[in-house]
């Protein structure tokens, strides 16, 4: 090895323990982290935007099991009672499962796009 790459390779590793030493680093980085929450807590609440943070199956989920509990309350108008609370329960576990299987596909879709565009 020639010695003007010896030179330039102890630039380089001089350069990189200095600029590890750095402290202005860890300022910039503190700085950026307050700053970050205070633009955060200027922000106004949103029910929209805290719904649409829950992950989909997550959302699917509580979907499903709302729907599942009101055809558990309105089947028993036209179906016998007891046939009635058997098919509501079983709609409710049935509508749950399906709410986070389609939930957990979209997220997963989503996750797969993202990384195909980076």
């Amino acid at each position: 090895m020639p010695p003007r790459d010896d030179a330039e390779r102890f630039r380089r590793i001089r350069d990189k323990q200095i600029a590890a030493r750095d402290p202005m680093v860890k300022v910039r980085k503190l700085d950026h982290t307050v700053s970050q929450k205070h633009r955060r807590a200027r922000q106004s609440f949103s029910v929209l935007r805290m719904w649409l943070d829950i992950p989909k199956m997550w959302r699917g989920t509580l979907l499903g099991g709302i729907v599942g509990v009101v055809i558990l309350a309105v089947l028993p108008l036209w179906v016998p009672e007891t046939w009635a609370v058997c098919g509501g329960l079983g709609a409710l576990g049935f509508l749950v499962a399906l709410g986070f299987s389609l939930g957990r596909y979209m997220d997963s879709r989503d996750e797969i796009q993202d990384l195909m565009r980076h």
